[in-house]
């Protein structure tokens, strides 16, 4: 579903911000991309998503199709909810639903639909600064299922969230995931998080970003994020994927 092949990219002309990345994913997988801030996680999205063009060497697909932006294969959650103030909860969640296309009627369907699954079912109708920052998360979550894409690109859902609500969130979206089935690449500093919600989790440089390290999570699913912290292979992957990132480390500074 995602082929990134020898990927180059410069802004500049001068700097590379990725250096040769090549990675698949495959259709229904979920892969985690760590790595320090800078190394050009967030880049490779935004060329998946087409919102930055591909102007270096290398060859990218999405979706059996070369990235483009308002592909309706693909659905994007940003780090920060992104959320319409003056629109209500199913509004916000029937929003990108609306911009492809569907009716006021179906987009609606689909969005109470989803709210229901994230548990905001009572809440359709609060607006957002009623809402606490893990229901705004909740809905711009059920705004991102809602759409029905195939392809799921996320990019720090979570990361500016408490504790507690950041390891409920995971949960919940390890549940979606499981039910909907959708291909995600997924950006994050939590390696925790990474090992918890990932088929695997790929490894990046310091800039500019290379693959230094594809891990496969050989935990079983259905999985349970409180489960998870007295399962010890769980802070062995912790530990391994420690151990790559400090390697690319070395070999940037080298």
């Amino acid at each position: 579903m995602i082929a990134v092949d020898n990927v180059q990219l410069s802004f500049d002309g001068r700097n590379d911000v990725l250096s040769d990345v090549s990675l698949k994913v495959a259709d229904g997988e979920f892969v985690s991309l760590v790595g320090p801030s800078g190394c050009g996680k967030t880049t490779l999205l935004n060329l998946c998503a087409g919102l930055v063009p591909h102007t270096g060497k290398g060859d990218l697909r999405v979706a059996e199709g070369k990235p483009r932006e308002g592909n309706p294969n693909v659905a994007y959650m940003l780090a920060r909810d992104s959320l319409f103030p003056w629109k209500t909860a199913l509004e916000n969640a029937a929003f990108g639903v609306r911009v492809r296309g569907a009716s006021e009627s179906e987009a609606r369907e689909r969005a109470r639909a989803m709210l229901a699954e994230v548990g905001l079912g009572a809440f359709e109708n609060a607006l957002p600064k009623s809402l606490s920052h893990g229901m705004r998360q909740r809905t711009a979550l059920a705004r991102t299922f809602a759409m029905d894409a195939p392809v799921l690109l996320m990019d720090e859902p979570f990361g500016a969230l408490d504790a507690q609500t950041k390891l409920q969130l995971e949960d919940l979206l390890l549940r979606l995931c499981q039910q909907h089935k959708h291909t995600v690449l997924f950006v994050t500093h939590d390696l925790g998080e990474a090992v918890a919600v990932s088929d695997r989790v790929v490894v990046m440089s310091s800039r500019p970003g290379r693959i230094v390290a594809d891990v496969p999570i050989d935990l079983p699913r259905p999985r349970s994020i409180r489960e998870l912290q007295k399962d010890s292979h769980f802070h062995e992957l912790y530990a391994q994927l420690w151990s790559h990132l400090e390697s690319g480390w070395t070999r940037h500074e080298g």
